[in-house]
């Protein structure tokens, strides 16, 4: 009987560290994901502020004037 619980609880200690291991493992991955999408976040709001500046000075260049976005005057 005594040999029958330890089995037991190895068998338990085994899947509680399985579950522990794979349960660390994805909050990793989600951790890496979130860095990933920050980062490109910060990279395409680079390129949309670079995009803005060039249009700026073309319409500056042009003699055009720049139409809000949100009154659209």
């Amino acid at each position: 009987m005594k040999l029958v619980r330890r089995i037991g609880r190895a068998i338990e200690s085994g899947i509680v560290g399985a579950v522990t291991g794979t349960v660390a493992l994805v909050s990793r991955t989600i951790d890496g994901a979130i860095g990933l999408v920050g980062r490109l976040s910060d990279r395409l709001d680079r390129r949309l502020a670079a995009l803005a500046r060039e249009s700026r000075a073309r319409h500056e260049r042009e003699g055009r004037r720049q139409i809000d976005p949100i009154s659209l005057k």
